[in-house]
Parts: structure tokens; sequence; C-alpha cells
């Protein structure tokens, strides 16, 4: 019956621990300053005797066939702001920063003490070889120890390893010396090993924790550099979608141009003014440009798929997030520039460079801690304790040592028991080339992180010089293909009045209202081009962030504990 209570126990307590552990086996991705708790402790304690469900699967078919079937209208700062918040390939780089402070964590972690509990019990029958007119028992020693340790480890920032431990120790033996029957011996007592030549210095132990800095600080440069880029993807998907709205609207106009010019040349072929082949001509050119209506159709739907998911504007969490309207109309404004100052601010400013900058200080550090290692090692050791003893005294036997555990105690803090160690230990090794081959090899990543340094910034420089041209030549545009268009539009109105006069032909018109359609998507595509090279001139200088105050901030520092500052 207890059998059957307890069986029956065990699987009520199994499927207990099975919901606990399958209820945060899906949970939704935390925030970064979430990163730090730490599992409920009766959690871990569930998990390692759970077996753990499978990890989830991809996207079902029914959340693959839904969308967000609603249209938002954006600025360009809106939709900016929205694609910053919400597109899921930047939230990789912003988490970079975080996942590296963790990794500044666990270098400054090697100076953390670390405390051993230690109990043990052991219990041993050995044979002895037997004395005349002994008994047969008296060849057997039995012994029984117990040991209760206590000790703390400590590295320390001068290289040193330290060590303290406070060691007790009962013996129970049938051996006929052993005089204190249970024997105490309390042992207090400390080590410590230094480097005086390798690994020596404050500096030296702390050179893979400065290193785990910079690259914290180089993550977050690198996210400034992610978080840029996506902003100019997002400002030519944005203006990509404007253009390819208005191009369609031009290309549709085109169709009504040409289905006017196809009624009118059958009208006038029906009347014996035009020849059958004119209306055929017409129907041609009218086939034309609805290809090309079909053409842009086609790239606005890819555009503002594009422009979609890069916002991932999905407050519905379907698979589709919400399609975007740009509700901004490209800017014809001119852009004042300072040569000098846009030069300066992208070779101080952008986070490539700041980037660049830690990459060799860090090369800089390897090599110092690899030229560190060519010295031989010589580490001074040194050890002190203190020792007391205490025990039960055995029938007919005399000790001045008698007493209880406490007695043995105070004999440890009387000092007359102690025992000390120094002594240095020297290693040499003979051709020592595994250091000189990490010493040389830690020189040639440092100048190798030099002459990348050197080649960004050229590429930075020629990047700036092109954006500086890009704004101009883009602006001078705009006028010009104005110009073209309007003068474009005057000759077409002419044509068409030559047409009416039968001074021209019907080719002749076709050719002039292509002209004219084409020069208004040249138009339109200059303005574009124009705006988006204001934006690549931003993102050059290193100010496109500042632009829409976007500040960028990583992990809050952490002040180190006190055990790690020594």
């Amino acid at each position: 019956m207890k059998g059957l209570r307890w069986l029956a126990f065990s699987r009520l307590l199994m499927g207990l621990l099975i919901s606990l552990s399958s209820a945060h086996a899906g949970e939704a991705p935390l925030k970064p300053e979430e990163y730090k708790e730490t599992p409920n402790p009766f959690r871990l304690f569930v998990d390692q005797w759970t077996p753990y469900p499978p990890p989830p699967g991809g996207f079902t078919l029914e959340f693959l066939r839904t969308a967000d079937d609603e249209t938002a209208a954006l600025t360009l700062r809106e939709a900016v702001l929205t694609g910053v918040e919400n597109n899921p390939g930047i939230t990789v780089e912003r988490l970079e920063p975080f996942r590296a402070a963790e990794q500044t964590m666990l270098e400054k972690s090697v100076f953390d003490p670390t405390l051993n509990l230690e109990f043990g019990k052991d219990f041993e029958i050995e044979p002895r070889g037997s004395r005349g007119g002994q008994p047969f028992s008296a060849t057997l020693l039995r012994e029984r120890n117990r040991n209760y340790n206590l000790s703390l480890k400590k590295f320390l920032r001068t290289g040193a390893q330290l060590d303290i431990s406070f060691l007790n120790n009962r013996l129970i033996s049938s051996f006929p010396t052993q005089v204190l029957k249970p024997q105490d011996r309390p042992h207090l007592g400390f080590s410590v090993a230094q480097p005086l030549l390798r690994d020596f210095g404050w500096g030296l132990t702390t050179i893979f924790v400065r290193v785990a800095e910079n690259r914290e600080e180089i993550s977050l440069f690198d996210y400034r550099t992610r978080l840029a880029q996506l902003i100019q993807r997002i400002t030519e998907g944005y203006w990509g979608v404007v253009f390819a709205r208005e191009n369609l609207k031009v290309q549709r106009k085109g169709v009504e141009l040409a289905e006017a010019l196809l009624q009118g040349a059958e009208a006038r072929v029906r009347a014996g003014v035009l020849a059958p082949v004119a209306a055929i001509e017409a129907q041609a050119e009218k086939a034309r440009r609805e290809e090309l209506v079909i053409k842009a159709d086609n790239e606005l739907k890819i555009a503002r798929t594009e422009l979609r998911l890069a916002l991932n504007l999905n407050p519905q969490n379907t698979f589709l997030p919400r399609r975007i309207e740009p509700a901004d109309s490209p800017s014809a404004l001119p852009l004042p520039v300072e040569r000098v100052s846009i030069l300066e601010n992208a070779l101080t400013r952008r986070p490539e460079i700041l980037s660049a900058n830690l990459k060799v200080q860090n090369q800089a550090l390897q090599a110092r801690y690899a030229e560190n290692q060519l010295l031989p090692r010589l580490d001074l050791k040194a050890g002190a304790g203190l020792t007391g003893l205490g025990g039960d005294l055995k029938p007919g036997e005399s000790n001045p040592h008698a007493g209880n555990y406490s007695s043995a105690i105070d004999r440890l803090g009387s000092g007359n028991f102690y025992d000390y160690s120094v002594g240095v230990v020297l290693q040499i090794p003979l051709s020592n080339a595994q250091a000189r081959s990490r010493h040389a090899s830690a020189r040639i990543e440092l100048d190798q992180a030099r002459a990348r340094q050197r080649d960004l910034i050229s590429q930075i420089t020629v990047e700036v010089e092109r954006a500086l041209g890009d704004v101009e030549a883009n602006f001078k545009r705009i006028r010009a293909t104005q110009l073209a268009r309007e003068l474009a539009e005057e000759n077409l109105r002419g044509q068409e009045k030559r047409f009416q006069a039968g001074l021209v032909t019907l080719k002749d018109v076709i050719d002039f209202q292509s002209k004219a359609l084409e020069a208004q998507g040249t138009e339109l595509r200059a303005l574009v081009d124009y705006n988006n090279s204001v934006s690549r001139l931003r993102l050059a200088e290193g100010t496109l962030l500042e632009q829409y105050n976007i500040r960028v901030e990583g992990p809050k520092k952490e002040p180190d504990a006190w055990w790690a500052r020594f």
C-alpha cells in the first residue's frame, strides 16, 4: 500500500514539475535590462529534473497567411523613428552592446573571491604486521577521519593568488600511540604566490578587462553605424515609394494620351484624312505604354513591400506588417555645405573612425601582454599558519593538550604552534618559441590594425567628397530637368497644333509625347536623387542620427564590488 501511494505521489509531483517547466518554455523577448535577471532557484531545480521540451519551431502556415491590411500614412521622420524602433535586424545590433558588457563582467570576474565549504568523512581498516605476544586485533589499524574545511581564494590585481583556509580534522584511530581519542586538530593558514616577472603588475592583470571595455565601446559604435545605415536605407526606401508612385501616374498619363491619340487617329482614318497605318501606329504606341504601366505598377508594389518590411510597424503581430504610405514630398531646397567642417566632422565623429581607434588600442594592449610573456617565470611563494590540538584523554594516559574543541581553538589562537614557508620558483623556457611566436603575431596584428585605420580614413575622405559632389550635382539636375520638362511640354503642345494643321505626322506627335513623359520621369528622379544624396552626405559626415534626435546610450556602468578592486 505504501508503495502504491509513493508511486501515485511521484507521478503527481512529476506532472507538476513538467507543467511548471513548460510554463516558461516559450518566453517573449526580454528587454535589455531584464537579461541580468537570474531564474528562480526553484525553477532551476525543476528544470534539471524535468525533460526539456523541444525548442520552438518555425512559423505555422496559419501565421504565414496573416497580414495587417491597414495603411499608415507617415512622414519621413515618423517612418525613420518607426523603423529604428521595430526593425528586427537592428534589434540584433541593439543587443550587442549589452552582450559585450557581459563579456566585460566576465573578464572582471577573475578578481572575485571564491568561498569553498567542504565536509568529508572516511574510514579505513589497514592490516599491520603482528608483534609477538599481541592479540590478532592489534594487527589491524582502524582510522576514522572527519574534515570540516573552509577556504577563501582570491586572485589579486598584482597577479598574486591568495588562499586563506581554516581546516578542522577529527581523528579516531586504533593505533596504540594515539592518546587523545577523538583528536581535534584545527589549522588556520594562508598562502600567497606572487609572480615577479611574467604575469606581474597591476596594469598587466587588467589588460583583458581593458580590452573587453574597449570592445564594449566598439560594439556601441558598430551599433551607431548600423543604425545610421538603417536610417539611410529607410530614407531611400521611402523616396523609392514616392518615385514609384509618381512614376506610375506619369505612365498612366502616357496611356491616356496614347488613347486620345488613337481615338483621334481612328476618326481621321475613317474621314480619309490619314492612312490606316496611322491607327496601327497609335495602337502600337498605346500597347507599349501599357507595358510601361504594368512595369511601373510592379515596381511600386516591390517598393511598398520593401518599405513595409523595413519599418515593421506591426501592432497586430501578423506575419506581414502594416502598409506604409509616404506623406512627405521630396524637397528641392538648397543645402548649405561647408566642405572643411564636414570632412572634419567625418574624421572625428564617424563611429567607424572611433571604432578603428579602439581596435588599434586593443591590439597595442595585446602586444603589451605578449611582450610580458617573453619573460621567464619567477614566483615568490610564502605561507604561514597556526595549529591547535585537543581531544578526550585516553584512560590511564596523560597529555598536556587534552580538552574539548574549544580548548583546541584556544591553543590555535595562542600562537604557540605555528608554521611558515617561503621560497621562489624560477622557470626558464629554453627556446620560448611559443611566447616569441605570439609576440611576433601581436606586433603584426597591431600594424595591420593601424593600416586598416589609415585605409578607413582614406575611404571616408573619398566617401565625403563623393557625397558632396552628389549633393551639388543633383541639385543642379533639378533645375536642368525642370527646364527640360517645361520645354518638352511646350514642344509637345506645338507639335499637337501642327498635327491638327496637317504639318507633321502622327509619328512626330508620338515621339514628342514620349519625350515629354520621359522628361517628367527624369525630373522626378533628379528630385528623389537629391533628397537621397542629402541623407547620404549626413551619413558620410556622421550626423544622420542627430538629424532625427536619436541618442544611442550603452548599458549602464555598474561600479566594481569592493573585493574586485584589489
